[in-house]
C-alpha cells in the first residue's frame, strides 16, 4: 500500500504552503511505514517534470528541501510501500512518466504479468521495473493515445476489476499539463482486512486550491470520493467534476 496527494492551485506554490506546515508533517510520518522511496510529478506548460528517490520520505533531505522549495501550480506525491517481493529502486518508485503523463498508483493487482494484455506491443517496451503499478500506468498511457486521459484511466481500471484480476486496489492519480484525475476504485474485501485509512480517498476545495489525498492523517474540510468515482481538476480554472467511473468506461 502506498499515499497520494496531489494538489491545483491558481498560482505556483510548495506542498509546504498548499497544505501548511503541520499538515504535510503528519502526511510525511505517513512514510515510517511506507519506506520505499517516494517521487514527485508537476505540470509544465508542454507535459510533466518528475523526481524519484529510493530512500524514505521523512529521512530525505531531498524530499524537504523539494517540499519547501519547488513551486508549481499542479503536483502529485506519493509515498510507497512496495508490494511484497518487487524491489526497492528508482525503477519501480512512482510517479511513472513519459513526459507528457504522470501516473501513481496505491494498491496491489495480481498477476502483475497479465496485465501486459492489457498494453500494446510497443507501449509494452517502455516498461524499465518490475512492478503492476507501471504495467497499470502503461495501460492507461496505451489507451491515451486514442482517447482523452479521464477515458483512459477509466477504462483501465474498469478492465482489471471485470478482467478476473486479483486486486486489492486501483486509487490512481493522473497529472498532465492540463488537469489532475484522479480514480478511486478499491475490493470493499481487502479494505475489510486491511482497515478504511488504506484505500479511500478525500478532496478539499479552496478558493485557491484543490486538493486530493489518501486518508489516515488529520485536517479538516475533506470531502470523500465514493468507491468507483472518477475526480478531474482543471489546471487552468480549477474546475472539479466528480464522474462515474464506469459511466466514463462506457461512454470511452
Amino acid at each position: 500500500m502506498c499515499r497520494l496527494l496531489a494538489y491545483v492551485s491558481r498560482t505556483p506554490t510548495t506542498l509546504t504552503e498548499v497544505l501548511g506546515a503541520d499538515a504535510l508533517q503528519r502526511f510525511v510520518d505517513l512514510a515510517r511505514q511506507h519506506t520505499d522511496g517516494w517521487g514527485l510529478a508537476w505540470a509544465t506548460e508542454d507535459g510533466v517534470g518528475t523526481a524519484r528517490y529510493p530512500d524514505p520520505a521523512h529521512e530525505s533531505p531531498e524530499f524537504a528541501r523539494v517540499s519547501q522549495e519547488h513551486r508549481t501550480d499542479a503536483a502529485v506525491a506519493h509515498v510507497r510501500w512496495a508490494t511484497d517481493g518487487l524491489a526497492i529502486d528508482v525503477r519501480n518508485t512512482h510517479p511513472f512518466t513519459d513526459g507528457r503523463i504522470a501516473f501513481a498508483h496505491n494498491g496491489a493487482i495480481r498477476p502483475a504479468t497479465r496485465l501486459d494484455e492489457l498494453v500494446a506491443e510497443d507501449v509494452r517496451g517502455l516498461r524499465e521495473g518490475t512492478t503492476d503499478s507501471e504495467r497499470y500506468y502503461l495501460s492507461v498511457l496505451d489507451k491515451a493515445r486514442r482517447m482523452d486521459v479521464a477515458a483512459a484511466l477509466a477504462e483501465t481500471t474498469t478492465a482489471i476489476a471485470e478482467g478476473g484480476f486479483d486486486y486489492t486496489c486501483l486509487n490512481a492519480m493522473v497529472l498532465t499539463s492540463t488537469e489532475l484525475v484522479v480514480a478511486n476504485r478499491f475490493r470493499p474485501e481487502a479494505e475489510a482486512l486491511e482497515g478504511p485509512e488504506y484505500y479511500r480517498l478525500r478532496y478539499r476545495v479552496t478558493p485557491d486550491a484543490v486538493v486530493v489525498a489518501s486518508t489516515g492523517w488529520g485536517g479538516d474540510g475533506w470531502r470523500s470520493l465514493e468507491n468507483g468515482q472518477l475526480l478531474v481538476v482543471q489546471r487552468h480554472t480549477l474546475e472539479v467534476d466528480v464522474r462515474d467511473l464506469a459511466e466514463v468506461a462506457a461512454a470511452a
